[in-house]
């Protein structure tokens, strides 16, 4: 069931402040507990608070989408390129080979993690580019490529971090990546992963958009 949310001739400036708001209180949050330590466990502990860092800021994200039709089509209107270029900022995860480098953490999560970042980095782009241009459409298969890459990247980052807290014995010797729950690291799992896995979401549903209703958004008329 949709809530549209009126406020008149002005309804998406309540909308904008709304969603504003609601990030800023989100970092300040994050913040306040990964200062206060509530974060940092003991290697071999389950990191479920970060684990819940990770995947709850996506889940309300989308059941704002469903639930409110304003916010809906504010988020739908940003500009796929844009949401895709800003997937190039990946690319300071290969930082984690720079902490691997020093031994503060695990090369079973910092090779995959650090060079899976890097890749998307890297490719998100030219995929942007292409788009903004009209070399490519965004219903095509080679542009739903690159995001779907950049989630498994993060399924495979989050996977690998929690396997080397220290709960599989004999799997990383010495250095866990308990350090991913410590400042400044922890930042990245508890507010980065969660807000580029949200800038993949609008764009697959702004490509399921353009697939099944064959609206005009950006990119979508290119041969």
């Amino acid at each position: 069931m949709n809530r549209r949310i009126d406020a008149g001739p002005g309804a998406v400036s309540p909308v904008v402040w709304a969603t504003g708001a609601a990030a800023t209180l989100w970092i300040a949050a994050v913040t306040g507990l990964a200062i206060d330590g509530a974060f940092a466990l003991e290697p071999g502990v389950p990191p479920l608070r970060t684990l819940a860092m990770v995947v709850g800021p996506p889940l309300l994200f989308a059941a704002a989408l469903v639930l409110f039709e304003n916010f809906r089509k504010l988020m739908l209107s940003i500009d796929p390129a844009l949401l895709t270029a800003l997937q190039s900022w990946r690319v300071l995860g290969g930082g984690f080979l720079f902490v691997y480098s020093f031994g503060h953490l695990p090369g079973l999560f910092a090779w995959p993690a650090g060079l899976g970042d890097v890749a998307v980095g890297i490719g998100a782009p030219f995929a942007a580019l292409a788009l903004a241009r009209g070399r490519l459409a965004i219903t095509s298969g080679r542009f739903l490529a690159v995001h779907a890459a950049g989630l498994l990247d993060f399924v495979v980052a989050v996977g690998a971090g929690i396997a080397t807290r220290g709960q599989v014995p004999g799997l990383v010797e010495g250095v866990t990546s308990s350090a991913m729950g410590e400042l400044p690291l922890v930042l990245v799992p508890a507010l980065a992963v969660p807000a580029f896995i949200i800038l993949h979401m609008i764009v697959l549903v702004q490509v399921w958009q353009a697939r099944t209703e064959k609206l005009p958004l950006a990119g979508a008329a290119a041969h």
